[in-house]
């Protein structure tokens, strides 16, 4: 199920036959080089999968598959999950690339989609972003995509700067 359509991207669902390309990102040292979950194993990923049908269930949300609209070529997976940082609950985005997809704009396009969606689909009021300092793409993509930083907190062991952006 489609949940946004950008301009050259395809944001759907995550299913059971997504599994062999979500290995391109969730299974690739480098993509999750910033991850605070690690490399995925192949039972992981299909357990990442049941976990996505979940979050479709309970919130409506969760992460999705990028598809390439022209094309049909994996790209990799953005969406928003709630988290309790410090006290506070957080709305955040989150997004990964395959290594080959990356540098294309595909992380800015996919993110302002997934901010139209969460604006005018879950009339949501904010969106967080968690990122490392060292992760110096990700907070391009946040900077180009009209996050302002708040603070910075640690969450799940990791140092992470936490930006905001008002829908």
């Amino acid at each position: 199920m489609t949940v946004v359509e950008t301009e050259r991207l395809c944001i759907r669902q995550i299913t059971n036959e997504d599994a062999k390309n979500l290995s391109k990102v969730l299974a690739d040292p480098l993509v999750m080089q910033y991850s605070t979950v690690g490399v995925h194993t192949e039972e992981q990923i299909y357990d990442y999968i049941a976990n996505c049908k979940k979050q479709y269930d309970l919130n409506g949300y969760g992460h999705w598959a990028i598809y390439n609209s022209a094309t049909d070529e994996f790209v990799g997976v953005c969406g928003i999950n709630k988290h309790k940082v410090d006290t506070d609950d957080v709305i955040h985005i989150n997004y990964r690339l395959a290594t080959d997809q990356q540098g294309k704009g595909y992380a800015v396009e996919s993110t302002l989609g997934v901010l139209d969606f969460a604006k005018n689909a879950l009339k949501l009021k904010a969106i967080h972003a968690l990122i490392e300092s060292a992760n110096i793409s990700s907070v391009k993509v946040v900077n180009r995509t009209g996050f302002q930083f708040i603070k910075s907190a640690v969450f799940r062991g990791f140092k992470v700067d936490i930006y905001q952006v008002a829908l």
